[in-house]
């Protein structure tokens, strides 16, 4: 069966871009950790997004009702994903590659949609400040879907005896 285009391109994301950066974080930092923060730090824009029209240029909440849903859902995805931590574990396949597939690229067109609009079209000075902040929230919520989707490493000693296993092999190899 052939592998669809944007399949690929998500492919291509979390295994060019993503999965390079996890496999060199430092040890007691883990891809997971990494995702779920970026998470939470699109909940807290969101959050700013919702809030900065209202302390700065007096909006009322029927003004932001968009903001409000979106910071609602955001904050019941954030539980969800708090939830699938227990699915993710090293020396086994990442169950949220596959599960999270659609969620990924629906929401990297939509983050290609807003820095269209965001850039092209033409905003107000009084819209201007929490455009971007959605912006960055949307950027913060797709970078946080990829490195949880991320194959988490195996542990430290497990790495370890595979190395002095291939070192050994390598010894046994040259001497033969």
């Amino acid at each position: 069966m052939k592998e669809g285009f944007l399949q690929a391109l998500d492919d291509f994301i979390l295994d060019r871009l993503f999965q390079p950066i996890a496999d060199r974080m430092p040890e007691p930092i883990s891809a997971w950790s990494i995702g779920i923060n970026f998470e939470l730090g699109s909940v807290i824009l969101q959050v700013a997004c919702l809030f900065a029209p209202l302390l700065i240029y007096g909006a009322s909440i029927s003004e932001s009702v968009q903001s409000v849903l979106v910071l609602l859902c955001s904050i019941v995805l954030f539980i969800g994903f708090q939830r699938f931590r227990p699915l993710v574990q090293s020396n086994t396949l990442n169950p949220l590659r596959p599960l999270m597939r659609s969620l990924r690229l629906i929401c990297l067109a939509f983050l290609i949609y807003e820095t269209i609009s965001v850039f092209i079209a033409p905003s107000s000075p009084t819209t201007w400040l929490w455009n971007r902040l959605g912006l960055l929230s949307q950027l913060a919520f797709v970078t946080g879907l990829y490195f949880m989707a991320c194959q988490p490493r195996p542990p430290r000693e497990e790495r370890r005896a595979e190395k002095r296993l291939a070192e050994l092999r390598g010894v046994a190899t040259d001497g033969i």
